[in-house]
């Protein structure tokens, strides 16, 4: 079985990448509201997301120099390597998304109340009493906080290596087929 990689190669460009950030980020805010405000999912939880995307934004900022590699083509543009982590991030964060939003319309309808299902399976936390479907979209939120806190500290890293290569003060290699590989072998 040969397996081939995928990797993520694309040329840099500082506004993309900021404007794709804040895209990310304003879409992540919007389903973490929603899963307080129509899942139901306590507003405690609002401490543990904030502690847990600092805690792995600044653990993605410091790391990722390994997964990253760069690359001037002939006119100069500069391109970035993220690697298959940064791919697997993607997926991760919509699948996480398809989840959460599926939970919320279950909710919102009260699908469950119609098809007969019983939601009286519940945990205690923090104190209170919650559904099982809750409790899934905590673990999602989690899963989607991680993705978005992964990515932006890989963008961030980015946005730094990319300013000292402009600078000259990092080296990059030149390659010949303008920034891109074959990683298909």
């Amino acid at each position: 079985m040969k397996f081939k990689t995928i990797r993520q190669v694309q040329e840099i460009n500082k506004k993309k990448v900021i404007t794709r950030s804040l895209i990310q980020f304003a879409f992540t805010l919007l389903l973490l509201y929603s899963s307080f405000f129509i899942i139901g999912v306590p507003i405690e939880f609002i401490i543990p997301y904030i502690i847990s995307f600092v805690s792995i934004f600044l653990l993605s900022n410091k790391y990722s120099d390994r997964i990253m590699r760069f690359y001037k083509d002939s006119n100069g543009s500069i391109f970035v390597d993220l690697g298959w982590f940064s791919n697997f991030c993607y997926i991760l964060a919509t699948v996480t998304r398809i989840i959460i939003t599926s939970l919320g319309i279950i909710v919102r309808f009260g699908l469950p109340e119609k098809m007969g299902v019983d939601l009286e399976f519940t945990f205690p936390i923090l104190g209170e009493t919650v559904a099982g479907f809750v409790v899934a979209a905590i673990v999602f939120d989690f899963l989607l906080i991680y993705g978005k806190a992964v990515l932006a500290g890989m963008q961030i890293r980015m946005l730094k290596h990319y300013k000292l290569i402009l600078t000259g003060k990092e080296e990059v290699k030149e390659t010949k087929s303008g920034g891109h590989k074959d990683y298909s072998k």
